[in-house]
Formats: C-alpha cells, sequence, structure tokens
C-alpha cells in the first residue's frame, strides 16, 4: 500500500483547487451566539446589519400574521412586486426565499370579488371568521370564476359559518 501511494505522488499530478461561490448569507445573533443564515436577508430587515434575535422574532411574528391573513399576504406580495419590480412569481419567490407554488395561490386570492375582500378587511379581528376562511376556502371562492358564481358560493359559506359556528350574519352585518 506505500509504494501504491509513493507511485501516486510521484507520478500523479494531484493540485488543489478552489471554487469560488456566492451565497447570499446573513448573519444573526442569538443567544449570544453568531449565526450564518443562507439566503437573502428579509427586506423588512434590509436596514439591519446584525439582527438580534428579538428583531428576528419580531419579523417572524410579523410573517406568522399574515400567515393567518392570506388577502393580506397576497396584498404584501404584490407592495413586493411592484417595489422590485418583478413580473413574474418565480422573481418572488426569489426575492422572499418561500416556494413559487404557494406564493401562487397566495395571489389567486387577489382574485376575489371586492365584497368578499371588504368582509374579510373589515373583520380581520373576528378569530372565528380568520379560522373558517383559511387559504383553501378563498382559494374556493376565487375556483367560480364569475363574479355572481363566486358571490354564491361566499352566501353558501356563510350559511355555513352561521349554522356551524357562534357569530350570527346579523352580528357580523352581512345580509342574506
Amino acid at each position: 500500500m506505500l509504494a501504491y501511494v509513493r507511485q501516486v505522488q510521484r507520478y500523479a499530478f494531484m493540485q488543489p483547487r478552489t471554487y469560488w461561490c456566492e451565497f447570499p448569507f446573513f448573519t444573526m445573533i442569538s443567544g449570544f451566539r453568531q449565526q450564518f443564515r443562507l439566503g437573502s436577508r428579509p427586506e423588512d430587515l434590509s436596514d439591519v446589519d446584525t439582527i438580534e434575535q428579538k428583531a428576528w422574532e419580531k419579523h417572524q411574528a410579523y410573517l406568522n400574521r399574515l400567515e393567518r391573513l392570506p388577502l393580506e399576504k397576497a396584498e404584501y406580495y404584490l407592495r413586493l412586486k411592484d417595489a422590485h419590480g418583478v413580473n413574474t412569481v418565480r422573481g418572488l419567490a426569489n426575492i422572499t426565499g418561500e416556494d413559487w407554488s404557494y406564493i401562487a395561490k397566495i395571489l389567486r386570492t387577489v382574485e376575489l370579488p371586492e365584497p368578499v375582500k371588504g368582509f374579510l378587511h373589515s373583520n380581520k379581528t373576528e378569530p372565528a371568521i380568520i379560522r373558517f376562511f383559511h387559504l383553501r376556502r378563498l382559494l374556493d371562492i376565487a375556483r367560480q370564476g364569475e363574479e355572481r358564481l363566486q358571490l354564491a358560493r361566499f352566501r353558501e359559506l356563510m350559511e355555513e359559518l352561521e349554522n356551524g359556528a357562534s357569530p350570527t350574519m346579523e352580528v357580523l352585518g352581512i345580509q342574506a
């Protein structure tokens, strides 16, 4: 074996190679430790050099709050699109670091009729409404196509909410 290693050292031309790659990363300090995170820095924290744990938790809480409100998250994505001049969902996914198919689903909620959007915006503090009108139900309404069909599906869901949950349509200010 030793003879083989010496032969390889003598006759083989082996030179170390250096590869240069650029990966976007940012530093975060949590628990008195500095951590390097791969990926682009969140836009909300772009002005901060080193991200403290408190700022990171505040950013995560903001994203979690948007997660419960798909319509507001879609509007957030549209603002990002306009601010960065991005035209595609994949470009938006590169900015946010999220899956492009998830972003495409969220952006479909923008196609909801204005009365539905107004109702969701005015009742975003009602926990029963937030739980009931999650992303899957909003996509079900948007999938209906025409506005009259979307409104009819929304009325059906409101009746289902009235029959199954505690808040009534009269309390919420919706006329049947």
